[in-house]
């Protein structure tokens, strides 16, 4: 059986130029609709990787927003950082999360 991450995305969102607080309500807008229209489903959330030599602070929020959600387990079951660390993979909740 093939883990999550290796099943084929269905949605992807770009976040590149976006501010960080914009960054952050954008992908939660996005990870919202796509529980509703997706249940199950994996989606792609590119971030970026920063500017070389310093910090990355919309991937840093965009992290610390997934995490929020898996723990009230609601839209996102899991999230992991792609090999390149410009985007993350997101399993979204089943019919049963994702409620709110």
């Amino acid at each position: 059986m093939l883990d999550w991450t290796d099943r084929p995305v269905a949605a992807t969102f770009d976040l590149h130029g976006q501010h960080v607080n914009e960054a952050a309500a954008n992908a939660e807008r996005f990870l919202r609709t796509q529980a509703r229209a997706r249940p199950g489903d994996v989606v792609r959330l590119i971030t970026g990787r920063g500017r070389q030599g310093g910090a990355a602070p919309v991937r840093t929020r965009v992290r610390t927003l997934l995490r929020s959600l898996r723990e009230q387990r609601v839209i996102v079951r899991d999230y992991v950082l792609e090999e390149s660390e410009g985007s993350f993979l997101v399993r979204l909740q089943g019919n049963a999360g994702g409620k709110r």
